[in-house]
């Protein structure tokens, strides 16, 4: 009936529904499409978007994680980790700017109000106010009620004993990272565990050796000053002290002169100490003995260069009077007849011209001539022209005196028994502890006497290098030592950075009459803390002992 029309009704209404279902369909997925990318930019914006510190609140607000304990060997707490809440402000909801900056400032009086309100306006959704508030601060806050102002819970590292591990201990940022010492090296461990590290320092043995330090160091007028005990046979440190100090649980200027650990990270030419070395070496060849002679009578000219004696003798001396009377004509002879090129495969065996292992990171490589030559062998053996960390010297001479085997030093508390490296052998081992004796009871070391404990050692005087000159002003004064001979179980080093001489010591500011009685002084107060028995018993004939030993 519908052909007399000449076209299908029925088809042209079908078209056109079909057309408005299509464009309906093509608007609605605009619309998801529109929607979905809406969605996608909102979650870059509140979630991945990190690119600015500054405007994005879970980049920049730290999460509560624990950070373990470090204590000592007897387990005292020295670092540990304190509940507080830091103060954040979210810009895009506070109010009044202005009201907001006033009401801050007046509980936080060391912020300008102009500067933070600076801050307020640059920043976009996430501001740090303030980290770490006392109770009293957060409750000041709360009752401003400033919109916009939030808590989190944080944590705060603290350090109990203060300045008194600083060198040891290094410290954390305000993040509770690790940046220097051992908080830097065990960074990971301590975040990811809350079982404590145990260190080798004993605190009541750092506390006399800090002190003993300190008095030196004001009397003496230093610049500052370093010692360090350690346990012979296992090489743990139970104490290391770098002077000045600081203390960790301020965030000071990280390249202070204060966080300078002198203990590890110097290079100090050791002078008369290497002497120790010097023997040891000519022991070894074998060819040589403690009674061995040579002509200390007239200096050394070599080319330039005069090597004297401060205390001439004027006369033959053996190697234990050349050791004994801090001979450095007897030493440059010494050296000599053995030749450079032992000499420096010596150096290299005993694994002074190697980095010592540690676990500080802020250690320092030794330093010595690239043209081991003649002349720099015979002012090696007297310790000028090489130079060593405190921390160094002490490893190696420890390690002679624990019947030629080195061990590596640690900060970390020792349960089991280690193997270290045999340096030098079994018998040089003894001789040298029994000459280190009678350098304090016969030689020039006297003042490093403590009766009872049978201290053996050896002091060194080195003038400073200034623009590559020898300052005849401004020394180092050094003393290592060992104790109770000729089985020591402890070894200590001290060093004074430019002392200055006074009536006591008769005007003279070099180490036998300054680090060897300092020295004295901590072995006479760590002694019983560490149950070395004193001696009452007549002590033995020692030139007898050498003569002996096999």
């Amino acid at each position: 009936m519908y052909e007399n029309f000449g076209h299908n009704l029925y088809s042209r209404t079908y078209r056109a529904l079909n057309i408005a279902k299509k464009r309906t369909m093509v608007v609605i997925s605009v619309f998801i499409f529109a929607f979905l990318i809406l969605i996608v930019r909102l979650s870059q914006v509140m979630v991945f978007n990190g690119n600015d510190d500054e405007n994005s609140l879970y980049m920049n607000a730290p999460t509560m994680s624990s950070r373990a304990d470090i204590v000592d060997r007897n387990n005292n707490i020295i670092a540990t980790s304190l509940p507080t809440v830091s103060l954040y402000a979210c810009p895009h909801e506070i109010i009044d700017f202005n009201e907001a900056a006033e009401k801050t400032c007046f509980v936080f009086t060391d912020m300008k109000k102009d500067k933070f309100l600076r801050r307020m306006k640059k920043a976009k959704r996430f501001l740090w106010v303030k980290r770490n508030l006392s109770p009293k601060q957060e409750q000041e806050i709360l009752n401003q009620g400033i919109p916009g102002f939030h808590f989190l819970k944080t944590e705060k590292r603290v350090y109990p004993d203060k300045n008194l591990l600083a060198h040891v201990i290094g410290g954390t940022d305000i993040d509770n990272n690790g940046i220097a010492g051992i908080e830097k090296v065990f960074d990971e461990a301590l975040k990811s565990s809350t079982h404590p590290i145990s260190l080798s320092i004993d605190l009541n043995i750092q506390h006399a050796v800090h002190d003993e330090l300190q008095k030196a160091v004001h009397e003496f007028r230093a610049k500052g000053g370093a010692a360090i005990v350690m346990k012979i046979k296992t090489g743990e440190i139970f104490s290391l002290v770098s002077l000045p100090d600081f203390d960790p649980n301020r965030n000071e200027n990280p390249n202070s002169r204060e966080r300078f650990n002198m203990a590890t990270s110097s290079a100090i030419e050791p002078g008369s100490s290497a002497k120790i070395i010097n023997t040891a070496m000519a022991l070894e060849t074998k060819k040589i003995t403690p009674f061995s002679q040579y002509d200390a009578r007239l200096p050394i000219k070599i080319g330039r260069f005069t090597i004297h004696d401060f205390h001439g003798r004027g006369t033959y001396l053996s190697v234990e009077e050349i050791l004994k009377y801090s001979s450095n004509i007897g030493s440059a002879k010494i050296a000599l007849d053995v030749g450079r090129n032992y000499q420096k495969s010596f150096f290299k065996k005993i694994g002074l011209l190697d980095t010592v292992a540690c676990e500080l990171v802020e250690t320092q490589k030794p330093l010595y001539p690239k043209n081991w030559s003649e002349v720099s062998s015979m002012t090696i053996a007297f310790g000028h022209g090489i130079a060593l960390s405190p921390l160094h010297l002490i490893t190696v001479v420890s390690g002679m005196l624990n019947g030629g085997v080195k061990n590596n030093p640690t900060l970390l508390k020792k349960n089991i028994a280690v193997s270290g490296e045999r340096i030098i052998s079994e018998k040089t081992s003894k001789q040298i502890a029994i000459l280190m004796r009678l350098n304090v009871t016969e030689g020039a070391n006297k003042k490093a006497e403590v009766k009872g404990y049978q201290v053996g050692g050896k002091s060194g005087t080195a003038e400073k290098l200034n623009r590559g000159r020898y300052s005849k002003t401004a020394n180092y004064t050094g003393f290592i030592g060992a104790f109770p001979m000729p089985n020591p179980e402890y070894s200590v080093y001290v060093v004074l950075d430019e002392p200055q001489a006074t009536a006591k010591t008769h005007g003279f500011r070099t180490a036998g009459w300054i680090a060897a009685p300092t020295a004295a002084n901590i072995v006479q107060r760590i002694g019983p803390m560490l149950n070395v028995m004193v001696s009452e018993d007549q002590e033995p004939d020692w030139h007898e002992m050498l003569r002996k030993v096999k």
